[in-house]
């Protein structure tokens, strides 16, 4: 029985805004290290905006 593996081909240029939840996608170690990184130095919310975004959240689910 004869198999054939489709070759991985790499574009020249990925999306910044990657889905990693797919399946069958290889991540290499280094890409996490440095979305990590990047993550890490993003911006972030204060407890309070959170929870204000989340009221707004609920106040739009409750009048659908």
């Amino acid at each position: 029985m004869n198999t054939t593996k489709t070759p991985a081909v790499k574009a020249d240029k990925e999306p910044l805004e990657r889905n990693w939840a797919i399946p069958d996608q290889v991540v290499s170690l280094e890409e996490i290290q440095t979305a990590i990184k990047s993550a890490e130095a993003g911006p972030f919310m204060k407890v309070q905006e959170a929870m204000n975004d989340f009221e707004q959240w609920l106040i739009s689910r409750e009048k659908k």
